[in-house]
């Protein structure tokens, strides 16, 4: 998608960049949400101009209709993603400390976790960066779960990462930067693969949040996303995908058995989805990157 011949990506972040230059408000903090769009915002510490409310606005509305149509749902006209905006790291470190119970890993300290989504509070809640380019996609992923967790009342935790992930970076937003991203993503894989070091797919498709929280970030989120990737590939494998996130859907004593929903629901079940897996990680770049 392109704004005036600038990228929708470059246009957001020449907008958010424009705080990095010095231009941060020490507003008053904003208890409440504010906002006339999709979006509603709290500002702490933090100028949001509304020509730039207008321009996040415009990609989270576009993120929305990504996921209608990935996962054949119609959002609510009422439907609002809330964003929390510190101005400043110390300010957005002390809310999040109070407020956010998921640093079980060493390596999601608040030192360098750039945002979460708060299913308690139904909010998205992230400080304005160091590099711009990084806020618009941790904002969009912060945003996917956003919309996730309003439509769907259970998910596998790999399948909500996975996603968040991969709508992080649509293909007609992506820049170097990102390329970049995915490309040292898609190293890892491989190198994991040649190394044996990929996890059992089985027991990784059943992991519950805690114990994927207790692993290796570094790890779980490449995973997570080259899994996603996978079942958004070919109209079969989302087909799967879908049964798999509406089997989650219905009422019961403890969630389902992800890997046991896939090999039923998968083109030739679950060995058939490991040798599919593997394959699209030999070949991930061809599939993401475009590269031979």
């Amino acid at each position: 998608m392109k704004t005036g011949g600038t990228s929708l990506k470059g246009f957001v972040v020449l907008a958010l960049g424009f705080f990095l230059a010095g231009a941060v408000r020490a507003d008053d903090a904003t208890p409440g949400f504010r906002g006339d769009g999709l979006c509603r915002f709290a500002l702490n510490q933090y100028f949001l101009p509304k020509v730039n409310e207008d321009k996040i606005n415009l990609i989270v509305a576009d993120l929305l209709r990504r996921h209608e149509e990935a996962f054949g749902f119609t959002a609510s006209p009422n439907l609002r993603v809330r964003i929390r905006i510190f101005g400043t790291f110390e300010g957005y470190r002390s809310f999040a400390l109070t407020n956010h119970n998921g640093f079980e890993h060493e390596s999601l300290s608040i030192s360098n976790l750039a945002g979460y989504f708060s299913p308690r509070d139904n909010e998205v809640v992230t400080w304005r960066q160091r590099d711009p380019t990084y806020l618009a996609n941790n904002i969009l992923h912060e945003c996917s779960h956003a919309i996730m967790h309003q439509q769907f009342r259970e998910l596998p935790i790999w399948l909500d990462e996975g996603c968040a992930v991969y709508f992080s970076f649509p293909v007609y937003m992506r820049d170097a930067h990102d390329d970049l991203i995915l490309r040292s993503r898609w190293y890892e894989l491989r190198k994991w693969q040649r190394e044996g070091a990929l996890p059992d797919l089985r027991k990784f498709l059943s992991i519950s949040p805690q114990e994927f929280r207790r692993q290796d970030p570094k790890m779980t989120y490449p995973v997570s996303w080259s899994i996603f990737q996978l079942l958004m590939s070919t109209p079969e494998n989302r087909r799967a995908l879908n049964a798999l996130v509406a089997e989650f859907q219905k009422p019961a004593a403890k969630p389902p058995e992800a890997a046991q929903l896939l090999d039923k629901f998968y083109p030739g079940g679950l060995a058939r989805m490991d040798k599919d897996w593997r394959n699209w990680i030999a070949r991930g770049a061809v599939n993401v990157l475009g590269m031979p």
